[in-house]
């Protein structure tokens, strides 16, 4: 394949913090995958990056070789609100693409976004997970997964989009690995090395922060119970469309609704 030809044809949109890192490193080792450069370049959701053209972004996949998957892993493109022109211009650029949406327990992937920011450099330190949520309302909005879908659905078919439960993946990760390689049209039957993958896990977020210098950094996962029902009366609706459309029961994240 030349060079000038190599392009996506897949994206993991998100959510964050629902191991779309496990998901591409898993990915990377496929003979028949690759993920751009970086994993995270945010080329269609971020304006000015965007602007550096087309062109610009394909050089991001110059190692790429004969694979017959391509693959861009941006979270970003799934925070639709923040960043509107995201979906059409994926659409205007790769109309056939494949869309790759993982989805977690959401108030688990909030914890796990709060955590993140915590321990990203210059982030802001929050005192508490629910004290993250009240100020940082996009990490509660990470969590409206049927707005997203239903977005990403209006430009392309359901069959070019699948969804992976973060619960289902953890539990059986090679099998839900051969399930997106069957969607990638490759080859199913490849193992990959599940000791070699890369993750995003609480450990691996917290050691980072340690290395950062910020050893007394005080985290509190625990919920205030006024803010953790506000945040559920804020998804409960969208959530359980959610569910609904994938035949899933409404206690599938426990009992949150």
């Amino acid at each position: 394949m030349s060079k000038n030809k190599i392009k996506p044809n897949f994206f993991i949109i998100g959510a964050a913090k629902s191991a779309t890192t496990s998901l591409s490193s898993l990915l990377e080792q496929h003979p028949e995958a690759a993920i751009v450069q970086g994993k995270e370049p945010h080329f269609f959701s971020v304006d000015s990056l965007y602007s550096l053209g087309w062109k610009k972004y394909l050089e991001l996949y110059s190692h790429c070789k004969s694979e017959t998957a391509i693959g861009d892993a941006s979270t970003s493109y799934s925070r639709i609100r923040y960043h509107p022109k995201t979906i059409s211009r994926i659409k205007k650029h790769m109309p056939n693409a494949k869309i790759i949406y993982m989805v977690r327990n959401p108030l688990a992937r909030m914890e796990s976004a709060y955590l993140e920011h915590m321990a990203s450099p210059g982030g802001a330190i929050f005192e508490s997970v629910s004290d993250a949520v009240t100020k940082q309302p996009m990490i509660i909005d990470s969590s409206r997964y049927w707005e997203v879908f239903d977005a990403y659905r209006q430009h392309f078919s359901e069959k070019q989009i699948r969804i992976i439960w973060f619960e289902e993946y953890v539990k059986n990760t090679k099998a839900v690995y051969q399930d997106v390689c069957q969607f990638l049209e490759i080859n199913n039957n490849f193992s990959p090395e599940l000791e070699k993958e890369s993750t995003n896990s609480r450990a691996h977020t917290l050691n980072r922060a340690k290395q950062l210098g910020a050893n007394n950094l005080i985290i509190n996962t625990e919920w205030e119970p006024k803010v953790r029902q506000q945040v559920i009366n804020e998804i409960r609706d969208d959530n359980l469309k959610f569910l609904k459309h994938f035949n899933k029961p409404v206690n599938y994240w426990g009992e949150l609704f």
